[in-house]
């Protein structure tokens, strides 16, 4: 099998893998209310069904929703090791980009580029029909993306994305100087380029309400759930820490955390990434800055930084933090003040006008990472074709939404636009020996902050 490695004999070494930490200061998780919800139980005993779906993020949920629309008779079990949108699901930006699964070179054939369109926009156009059909309250502003550079090369590089969206008919600013003071204010910007096709969202909240709605349509959800060992086969069979479920049909939603289990140990890295989320703003700060029109902020550095306005008027900001790796484990996750203090130090560079605001929130999680040109892969594989799979996202929550719509598609054994995209079965590049990752990982960190200055 391409991308599982057997971990050890059945029956022997059942430590769960550290899958999950106890505690995560993440301001997305109190929005919610995390700590007072209602956990689902966990799988004990041993059990079948037909299809068994493992990591209850946006993949898994999506996932989950798709298969039993296409098959409704179905048994679908969903397995989670802490509770649904607990990983990068729930600790995310809040971006929501609509552009993520556009080809690099549009297609010159207008009907394959629609077709491409078509599939980019998919998952923002689910996450609102989950609105309008099932009443999911997630916060979500299509207020579109504003890509802001910091100098002279950034300019360049909007204006390449700039034409890269226009090669497929999308319309987008460039702002430079002081056309760009109506969207924000910072002295640390010198253009941006205004791209409306996006929006932004309380990634947690969306996570919980796809959670009720897999469960309202039928599927069987069971947090607190750590998967210990997967054996494929002609039936899978997955042990849990308190269970066992086999079934023919296994779908792997575990994207950073699959090595955990043997699933793309020498092809996904996971990395860290921090985000903090400071107090709520009052009128006067929020003039001071503008942003009005409360875009999702990204600037143009390798290792970018990120920020929204929530619906309470708090900046959430972000930015990669542990590209370190020993024995495929990411370097930090969680919380860790060392990265959340450096996101801390650009927010007041990018704004020191808000020079006094305090930061109630601080946190981290971890997400993949793959080499060479960083496409994720969906798709099928096994001696027996019956394990699904999507990997490698580390930006992308429509992009989720979307792999869990291939996911039913192929397993429906349909040939159509979504089934034949780029991404479906994407080869995934081998990722050298795990005992030198931390010097690729330290090396190519060091080479993109000197890029970046």
């Amino acid at each position: 099998m391409k991308y599982f490695s057997k971990l050890h004999n059945r029956g022997k070494n059942l430590r769960p893998p550290d899958l999950y930490e106890y505690y995560v200061d993440n301001y997305w998780f109190k929005s919610v209310d995390l700590e007072n919800q209602k956990i689902n139980q966990p799988l004990r005993g041993s059990h079948k069904a037909d299809v068994v779906i493992v990591g209850g993020g946006f993949t898994g949920l999506s996932s989950a929703y798709h298969i039993k629309e296409k098959f409704p008779e179905k048994h679908i079990v969903l397995l989670e090791g802490a509770c649904c949108g607990y990983g990068a699901s729930g600790r995310n930006g809040g971006f929501c980009i609509g552009t993520d699964m556009l080809k690099e070179t549009s297609p010159s054939d207008p009907e394959e580029r629609q077709k491409n369109l078509d599939i980019s926009f998919y998952g923002l156009k689910f996450i609102k029909r989950m609105i309008s059909e099932h009443g999911v309250e997630c916060d979500l502003e299509e207020n579109g993306m504003l890509e802001v550079a910091l100098n002279e090369n950034h300019i360049r590089g909007l204006e390449e994305l700039q034409d890269y969206l226009k090669s497929y008919g999308l319309d987008s600013t460039l702002l430079q100087g002081d056309q760009l003071e109506p969207e924000i204010k910072s002295p640390r910007f010198i253009a941006g380029l205004k791209n409306p096709h996006g929006a932004i969202l309380n990634p947690a909240k969306l996570a919980r309400e796809m959670k009720r709605v897999v469960e309202e349509v039928g599927v069987e959800v069971r947090e607190r759930t750590v998967v210990t060992r997967i054996t494929p086969g002609k039936t899978n069979l997955v042990d849990t820490e308190l269970g066992d479920i086999s079934a023919p049909i296994l779908v792997i939603a575990l994207n950073a955390y699959a090595h955990k289990l043997g699933f793309f140990k020498n092809r996904v890295f996971p990395i860290s990434v921090f985000q903090i989320a400071t107090e709520a703003l009052n009128e006067t700060q929020l003039e001071s800055i503008g942003w009005g029109n409360r875009q999702g902020l990204s600037d143009m550095r390798t290792m970018f930084s990120y920020l929204i306005l929530t619906k309470d008027n708090r900046i959430v900001m972000g930015g990669a933090g542990g590209f370190g790796y020993y024995n495929n484990d990411a370097l930090c996750s969680g919380n860790d003040k060392s990265f959340t203090h450096s996101i801390t130090e650009d927010l007041f560079t990018s704004f020191p006008q808000l020079d006094g605001l305090g930061i109630e929130h601080a946190w981290g999680g971890t997400t993949a990472y793959i080499l060479g040109k960083r496409i994720p892969s969906v798709g099928v594989m096994g001696d027996h074709q019956n394990i699904f799979y999507g990997v490698g996202l580390s930006e992308g929550v429509p992009t989720t939404q979307t792999f869990g719509r291939i996911i039913g598609d192929l397993m429906a054994g349909e040939s159509n636009a979504f089934t034949n995209h780029y991404f479906v079965n994407q080869p995934i590049a081998y990722a050298g020996p795990t005992s030198l990752r931390g010097i690729f990982g330290r090396g190519a960190r060091w080479m993109w902050e000197r890029d970046d200055k």
